[in-house]
């Protein structure tokens, strides 16, 4: 349910059996984290709790198959109250989205809390306060999903629910063997299928670029086309800046190297294709 991770590219993660490329933080993230202990003194103040902020992660396993971890932002031992902060550029709807829901659950179970309290900042520069309910129900539902997803990510099979782009199916599979594989009989209606797909692809991608051309051809250097009055195209130029990689290699070569990252890459070609 998570907006920014969906499912196959999760499924693939874990399938892959290569550590996942630490995320970068991007400028929402660094003000989380930047506000962070702010908030988390801020609502302390507000709920007259006193929370800190463990360094430990707190761990959930069952015999079953279920593994959790967290990490708490805010945490008071004594009353096992929990307090998650969130920084957000949207005003705060007043609803806990499912993917922070489904967060405090994982943080209950894992730290056996008996409260959980959201601090939500917002582009109002408002804090809110949210007190997340969690029932028996919700904990029992939440800990038999994740062991039948973790059950079938042991046996190498793909979860229910997860469809496979190319993208996640790379992701899947980095490390290729030198063997050959033989695909089913009937297989060769999807490889007819594929053929099919690009060749239309490509006739289409030779009809846009015709296409384009007749239009710009008519605007030549104005940037803009009107239909009737109305505006039904654009065609401006804009400057941009590209790091010439090849000069500095050829410039300085040492450096270059140090800062060169190897990164794995499979190319899929369907042989036959002209």
């Amino acid at each position: 349910l998570h907006p920014f991770v969906k499912k196959d590219h999760y499924a693939a993660e874990q399938l892959s059996g290569v550590a996942p490329s630490p995320i970068t933080p991007n400028a929402a993230m660094e003000t989380g984290n930047r506000l962070e202990d702010t908030i988390i003194s801020w609502a302390g103040d507000r709920l007259g709790v006193e929370f800190e902020t463990p360094k430990e992660l707190f761990c959930y396993d069952t015999d079953n198959g279920c593994h959790l971890i967290s990490t708490l932002d805010g945490w008071n031992e004594e009353t096992r109250h929990i307090l998650e902060v969130k920084t957000t550029s949207r005003e705060y709807s007043g609803t806990l989205p499912d993917y922070w829901r489904i967060q405090g659950i994982t943080q209950y179970i894992c730290s056996d809390a008996k409260r959980v309290t959201w601090a939500v900042f917002d582009n109002t520069l408002r804090l809110t306060l949210v007190e997340q309910i969690i029932t028996e129900e919700e904990v029992a539902e939440h800990i038999a999903a994740v062991a039948d997803w973790l059950n079938t990510i042991e046996l190498g099979m793909t979860p229910s629910g997860v469809k496979w782009s190319y993208e996640t199916i790379q992701t899947r599979y980095q490390r290729p063997t030198s063997r050959a594989v033989e695909l089913p009989e009937d297989f060769g209606a999807v490889l007819t299928q594929l053929r099919h797909v690009r060749s239309e692809l490509a006739s289409y991608k030779q009809m846009e670029d015709e296409l384009k051309a007749q239009v710009c051809e008519l605007i030549g250097d104005a940037d803009t086309a009107i239909l009737n009055g109305t505006t039904v195209a654009t065609w401006k130029g804009q400057k941009r800046e590209t790091f010439d990689s090849k000069g500095f290699r050829a410039a300085y070569p040492d450096l270059a190297r140090e800062f060169t990252k190897e990164v794995q890459t499979r190319t899929f070609l369907l042989k036959g294709e002209k």
